[in-house]
């Protein structure tokens, strides 16, 4: 046998293959065992680039025969362990998906040999022994280097971190606080006050921080902050952010308009308005599952007080079984055209007013018999009259409003 035909058959195998695919599965699979990188959508997201980025050397590297120790290891496979680090993951996480990963692909790869034709036996197991030996030798050569690289940035960023401000606010989210006004002295921000929490950040970029601390400053005097923002950096790309105001509604309203007008704005979500210290938790909180809706439909500017916003919150956590269940409650309601999108927007608000034929004429400025037209000509899209299932139309109306079909 040609020493070199089972590295060939491999390369004919992988070259074929769908690299999307094949990432995919991998992904999936690391996901499953390590259900704590899909809980965060920026881990999850970057989990994802560096596996794809992964499949694409290793494919090219055994299609050129390239030695091993000459491999590069792509970028995005070194950005992911930086944002491992930054979030206070363990490395062993790291580790294990290399191993799951590459555990998926030789089973992916090893059924391709299997369906391959005129392929003699003995090659065929030559090729998966030469399989599994590389791809040992390239998780080695890999895992090295970004376990360096998690190292480097979990020092810098633990470094980053350590300030005593920073400490006390986590320590006011998580633990017991003795003393409201003392902890509000440590932290240099009123605890007491009616509260803000945003969550901050920049898509892409290298250190952002300081740049988004700049926007804050601006964002609080627009909308008429009693005090300078509370920030906290959460990694080189975002922050938690709270303002001290004194009307919730009012100021939320000005930061809004103050954020869209800005053309250099980073992307950001308003928790709702809520008073001491409780209100400090529960704004921050609320700003944090608001992001995932952000995450989902790439909004650059949601507030949780918005009609379905808080709903949508809840429900981001799977977003591809809250569209499946809204298309359900929906029938033919769920079309693309924008007739279909009016029907649904003046049912919904119709819902929402408690079925008040006047008040969604007002809204939509629209006359009343138009109104209950499209109202009827709704529920016949639907397919069904709406009864019982009242709350679950509305439900499901401001699921697809957010975020919009599959």
């Amino acid at each position: 046998m040609d020493p070199d035909a089972p590295r060939r058959l491999i390369a004919r195998v992988l070259g074929a293959a769908s690299r999307r695919a094949v990432s995919d599965a991998m992904t999936e699979r690391i996901a499953a065992d390590l259900p704590d990188l899909r809980a965060d959508d920026a881990i999850f997201g970057s989990l994802a680039a560096s596996v794809e980025a992964n499949v694409e050397n290793v494919t090219h590297a055994v299609v050129l025969d390239v030695p091993v120790q000459r491999i590069e290891v792509p970028l995005a496979a070194l950005e992911y362990p930086r944002r491992v680090a930054q979030r206070g993951m363990a490395a062993t996480s790291l580790v294990r998906a290399y191993y799951l990963g590459q555990q998926t692909m030789i089973a992916l790869i090893g059924d391709a040999v299997d369906a391959e034709a005129g392929v003699e036996q003995d090659l065929r197991e030559a090729a998966m022994r030469w399989l599994v030996g590389w791809s040992f030798d390239y998780n080695d050569v890999v895992t090295r280097r970004v376990l360096d690289e998690y190292e480097t940035e979990r020092a810098a960023w633990v470094d980053a971190r350590s300030g005593a401000r920073t400490v006390r606010v986590l320590e006011v989210l998580d633990g017991e606080v003795p003393s409201v006004a003392a902890a509000s002295a440590s932290i240099r921000y009123p605890l007491r006050a009616t509260h803000i929490g945003m969550v901050v950040w920049y898509s892409e970029g290298v250190d952002e921080v300081e740049r988004i601390e700049r926007f804050l400053r601006e964002l609080g005097a627009a909308a008429g902050a009693a005090a300078p923002p509370l920030t906290v950096a959460v990694d080189r790309l975002t922050a938690w952010a709270w303002l001290p105001v004194a009307d919730g509604d009012a100021a939320i309203a000005a930061a809004r308009a103050y954020a869209a007008t800005d053309p250099d704005a980073p992307r950001v979500v308003f928790g709702p308005p809520r008073d001491g210290l409780e209100g400090f938790r529960a704004t921050n909180r609320a700003a944090r599952e608001v992001r995932r809706v952000a995450d989902a439909t790439d909004a650059r500017l949601l507030v949780a007080t918005d009609p379905g916003v808080g709903l949508a919150a809840l429900v981001a956590h799977d977003v591809p079984a809250a569209r499946a269940w809204a298309d359900g409650v929906l029938g033919d309601l769920t079309g693309t055209s924008a007739a279909d999108e009016r029907l649904r927007s003046t049912l919904e608000i119709f819902l929402r007013t408690g079925g008040s034929f006047k008040a969604t004429a007002e809204q939509q400025v629209l006359h009343a018999n138009s109104v209950k037209y499209r109202v009827r000509r709704a529920v016949q899209r639907r397919g069904r009259e709406i009864g019982d299932d009242r709350l679950d139309v509305e439900v499901a109306l401001a699921v697809r409003r957010i975020f919009g079909a599959p």
